[in-house]
This record gives C-alpha cells, structure tokens and sequence, in this order.
C-alpha cells in the first residue's frame, strides 16, 4: 500500500487506512506516540515498516550501493527504492533520471550488481493515448 493510499483512504467499514497503519506502527516498532499530522513522519514510518517486513525475493539483475539504498524513483514521489523492491524496470527508471542530471552517468556510481552486457540508454516509454472528450 503506498503513502497516499494510506492518508487519504478509507476501508469499507469507512475506517481510515492511517488510523490503522500507526496502530500497527506502534504496535510493532513500541511506541507510545507519533506524529499523525506530520507526511513526513508518515512517509519515514512507511518507510521503516516496508524495510522490516519486507521478505519479497528480489529478482532483479541490479543491487544498490548501501549508501544508495532510499532513493526516490520519481523527485517528489512516494516510492523510494532500495535492495529489497528494486526491479529491472525501477532500475532503468534510475539509470534515466541519473543520465538526465549527468551526461558522465557511470553504472558503477549507483550499482554494485548490474548486467554488464545492458548499455546505459534507455528507451523512452510510449505516451499514453488521451481520451477523447465527451459531446
């Protein structure tokens, strides 16, 4: 579930998701209080929660340097990618983003395990179609 689900959803019962999420949140990590108002916060307890409990097998062919791990896949975006969720194609997503901001992008700055037979371009994503307006 991610962090704009969490703010701003509810269950079916009408139980809102965040309620929910810091009674876990306490429950798990015993704390007596946190900061419900503050996104931040609740972005750094999703954040300590997805690490802790994340037993998903990673298949990926690329690995994160430690000191890389926690990085945002899109700026301003909720999903911050580290070993444990990092896929190929969040990896090619990073790989981008990178050769934007510097041309000299080696995949040795961001990686510790990557394919060495992969070039560092990217093939940009076809735009989604637009919908025709209503008459």
């Amino acid at each position: 579930m991610n962090v704009e689900l969490i703010i701003g959803g509810k269950t079916a019962d009408n139980v809102p998701y965040l309620k929910l999420f810091l009674i876990d949140y306490k429950t798990e990590f015993s704390i007596e209080t946190v900061n419900a108002a503050c996104q931040k916060c609740i972005v750094a307890y999703h954040r300590e929660f997805i690490k802790k409990y994340s037993t998903m097998e990673n298949t990926s062919n690329y690995q994160l340097h430690k000191k890389r791990e926690g990085l945002q896949l899109e700026f301003g975006g909720s999903l911050f990618i580290t070993n444990e969720n990092i896929t190929d194609r969040y990896a090619e997503k990073l790989i981008k983003r990178f050769k934007e901001i510097n041309p000299e992008f080696k995949m040795e700055d961001l990686f510790e395990v990557y394919p060495t037979n992969i070039t560092t371009e990217v093939v940009e994503e076809a735009p989604k179609k637009q919908r025709k307006p209503r008459k």
